[in-house]
């Protein structure tokens, strides 16, 4: 008896201490995720901080979107570099909600036409004075964006060097 009250104490025990163990392992964690910011609201922080504004040129039926959403702003080398160097903002291309621009008002629609935008997604990018630097359209898997992203942020486009000469670069550099 005494034998059966002690196994019973000491596994009452265990299991006590282990099930806080158990249920943090079963807890999915938080991954970090792009902080999205309104047009506006994007290229006022930018300005702020000086920083980049990649805007997602999107509408709300288009399939490639949905993928660069999951595929491309979910991968976590794009999630992490975009969080500490640039501001993202979304922008709907079908949307007639205002957005300030150069001292005017712009639907979401007037934005896109004005960037030249002509199929979804499209990616542009805005140096911090609000100037459009580069636009990519269509889908951009993640490691491509993360390419487009170090291009873009260490400003190698105003050393004379082309994208293309950039990635080739960066392999060199990777291999080593």
């Amino acid at each position: 008896m005494k034998r059966t009250v002690i196994f019973v104490a000491v596994w009452s025990a265990f299991l006590a201490m282990g099930s806080p163990s158990l249920s943090a392992g079963t807890q999915k964690k938080k991954t970090p995720v792009i902080e999205w910011f309104t047009f506006d609201k994007g290229l006022e922080l930018a300005q702020k901080q000086k920083k980049l504004l990649v805007i997602d040129i999107y509408t709300d039926w288009c399939h490639w979107c949905k993928v660069m959403d999951k595929d491309t702003y979910g991968n976590s080398a794009v999630v992490a570099f975009a969080r500490q160097n640039v501001i993202m903002a979304k922008l709907n291309a079908e949307t007639n909600e205002r957005f300030k621009f150069k001292g005017a008002s712009y639907s979401g629609r007037e934005l896109s036409m004005m960037f030249g935008v002509t199929g979804f997604p499209t990616t542009a990018f805005m140096n911090e004075k609000g100037e459009l630097i580069a636009k990519v359209p269509g889908f951009i898997p993640a490691d491509r964006f993360s390419l487009i992203l170090k291009f873009l942020v260490g400003r190698w486009y105003e050393k004379n060097m082309t994208f293309d000469e950039f990635v080739k670069k960066e392999q060199t550099k990777n291999k080593s």
